[in-house]
């Protein structure tokens, strides 16, 4: 699916603009969007599934206007999308609420449902409690549960929010596996904070500032905004001066050290290589009024 956005623009009474002017055009395939909360990564994500209406500006998908009631229609039922508080109906089996959710995207076909549901349990790892309440499992189960019921109905466009937020390593890895396999001829976002999740599964990514687009490309380029400005430094008990963003604090053999992001590095400072942090972390807070 190609989906174009056009000077997308969303106010709510009495808050801040949610998105300004965005412009963009999504590839095919993972693609990944970040940026601090209140970016507008959800209010994005929501207009695209057609929850909630733009102020101004379009959304084309497939050359079909989203403020179309019909286009609005079709796509509900090509739609995968996970929030990320998902909490699927704990009273049901995982197989009776992938048949319920397939229902709602128009399989009309009985067989054809049930065998999509076993389908999509065995391939999130679920076979073994397919029958079982889902009000008994785990967050991750749960999680995986919402996984399945996104890929319902074989979406061409897949909205996940977050969905490692709160998961042990050996979950993340699992969930990391499965949405790297989504791909090929869908779309698929991944709204997350987690940047190791982005660069592990999208080769392509956005980042929202205030809503606005801040950067647009592939994920392996973003790291070129820190580059030759990385340091590692000895503490100091002095404000760091202006233009300098503290990234972390690491600890060395000879104790702690700051790493930090400048064009006019300490006396002491070490180069250090950029990594998709520092990249990220030059985009959000330098000049962030800067369209």
């Amino acid at each position: 699916m190609f989906i174009s956005i056009n000077h997308l623009t969303k106010d709510f009474l009495r808050k801040p603009r949610a998105l300004d002017d965005v412009t963009c055009d999504l590839p095919h395939g993972m693609v990944g969007l970040i940026g601090p909360n209140g970016a507008g990564k959800t209010t994005l994500m929501r207009i695209l599934a057609g929850i909630i209406r733009p102020t101004s500006g379009q959304v084309l998908m497939d050359g079909h206007d989203l403020k179309d009631e019909r286009t609005r229609r079709a796509l509900k039922r090509t739609l995968g999308y996970l929030p990320q508080d998902i909490e699927p109906y704990p009273q049901l089996t995982p197989l009776e609420f992938l048949d319920y959710v397939g229902v709602l995207k128009g399989i009309d076909d009985t067989r054809k449902r049930m065998r999509q549901a076993h389908e999509l349990i065995e391939r999130v790892g679920l076979t073994d409690v397919a029958d079982r309440r889902i009000g008994g499992f785990s967050g991750g189960m749960r999680r995986r549960v919402g996984i399945a019921q996104a890929l319902m109905a074989d979406p061409r466009l897949i909205i996940v929010d977050e969905p490692t937020a709160g998961l042990d390593p050996e979950e993340r890895m699992r969930f990391r596996t499965l949405l790297a396999g989504l791909g090929g001829d869908r779309t698929v976002i991944l709204s997350t904070h987690i940047l190791d999740d982005i660069a592990q599964t999208c080769p392509y990514v956005f980042v929202l500032r205030q809503g606005r687009i801040r950067y647009d490309g592939p994920t392996e380029h973003l790291t070129e905004h820190a580059t030759g400005r990385v340091w590692l430094t000895q503490p100091s008990n002095t404000p760091p001066p202006a233009g300098m963003i503290v990234a972390n604090a690491v600890t060395t053999a000879r104790g702690v050290r700051y790493r930090v992001i400048t064009d006019t590095p300490p006396a002491d400072a070490h180069p250090m290589d950029p990594t998709l942090e520092d990249g990220y972390m030059v985009l959000i807070e330098e000049h962030p009024d800067q369209h």
